[in-house]
């Protein structure tokens, strides 16, 4: 009987030795019993010569950062976002109590060190004490000064003064927050020019120079902006390796610090670049840190993991796992891998 299975085991290890093959995998019971999808797709193309987007951040030019120097509970502020401010306004207070209690105390010690100094210069005088005691005494006494300076300046970091007039832009402290050093408490905004903020890719910014008009787009919004190139920073980020620009915005745009815009850099594309594939933003989701896609093959849905790349226009480029020509689907919320589909209204 043993003899028999050691038989039945080798004839089928020399059945897959000689390329046999075995029954199909099962197909996904729980994808065929789903009904089929009907979805929208469209056919992967290539990027032509036009402008790549990046993304950038509006901002304002003059922008500051009151933060606490001491440990102590914010007490006042007077002022709420969006408020106007006059350079040297007072924006907020800290409790000072503990402070105004130790410039008290240095101002005692060092008035103590600045009497012995002076008894001791008048002994010295007299030959009834030594260079050596008078050298001590005039020591402590300058010590003692600069305490109170030290302990002065403490108490003056109670009070936040605006730097520039502007406007509030953010509270990041509240009424009866204990703030330490180094924490912000609130932020200052001036009122002039707003300004975009971007990253670009190295090999872009030969076709960039300061001045260059360059168009934004922002999401939601039809109207078109333009910003003026205002610096393109001298070198590029050793591990991004781009390249940080700043553009004015033109006077007179609704567009408020913070917000994302999409700004269109004119970059030729090269023979090298000129298959470049690209698919619309809505065709590609994300899952565990992967971008993906789902493919039309036939009446089944096949998933793709590919590498997704930079904009190019209203579109995204796709740098690995779809081939030109293939039909991806728009919008594929809910699909899993061998979902039945229908193709609405035929490929696109």
């Amino acid at each position: 009987m043993k003899t028999r299975e050691i038989a039945l085991v080798a004839a089928a290890l020399l059945a897959a030795a000689c390329g046999g093959k075995g029954p199909a995998p099962a197909k996904d019971a729980s994808s065929a019993s789903r009904p089929a999808r009907s979805v929208n797709v469209v056919a992967v193309g290539t990027a032509g010569a036009g402008a790549a987007t990046v993304p950038g951040t509006v901002q304002a030019r003059q922008r500051a950062v009151l933060s606490s120097r001491i440990q102590a509970s914010v007490l006042e502020l007077p002022l709420r976002e969006g408020q106007g401010v006059e350079a040297g306004a007072v924006v907020a207070r800290l409790d000072s109590e503990a402070l105004r209690s130790a410039v008290q105390a240095a101002e005692a010690g060092a008035s103590a060190a600045e009497s012995d100094r002076v008894r001791f210069e008048t002994l010295a005088a007299s030959g009834a004490a030594t260079p050596r005691e008078r050298e001590m005494a005039q020591s402590r006494a300058a010590a003692a000064a600069a305490a109170v300076s030290a302990a002065r300046d403490a108490l003056a970091y109670a009070v936040l003064r605006a730097p520039f007039a502007g406007v509030v832009a953010e509270r990041p402290a509240r009424l009866g927050d204990v703030v330490g050093p180094g924490q912000p408490v609130i932020v200052i905004e001036g009122r002039g020019t707003l300004e975009v903020v971007a990253s670009v890719p190295a090999q872009a910014v030969a076709a960039l120079k300061v001045g260059d008009r360059l168009p934004l787009r922002v999401d939601g919004r039809s109207d078109a902006a333009t910003a003026r190139i205002a610096s393109i920073a001298p070198a590029a980020d050793p591990v991004t390796h781009r390249v940080e620009i700043r553009a004015d915005l033109d006077s007179g745009s609704e567009l408020r610090s913070g917000a994302f815009v999409r700004i269109e850099l004119p970059i030729a594309i090269g023979a090298d670049e000129s298959a470049r594939l690209t698919v619309p933003a809505t065709a590609l989701f994300e899952r565990g840190g992967l971008v993906g896609a789902f493919v039309a093959d036939g009446d089944v849905a096949r998933l793709r993991w590919v590498a997704r790349g930079g904009g190019v226009g209203d579109a995204v480029e796709v740098r690995a796992g779809l081939t030109a020509g293939e039909r991806v689907i728009v919008s594929p919320e809910g699909l899993a891998d061998g979902d039945r589909i229908v193709v609405a209204g035929g490929a696109q």
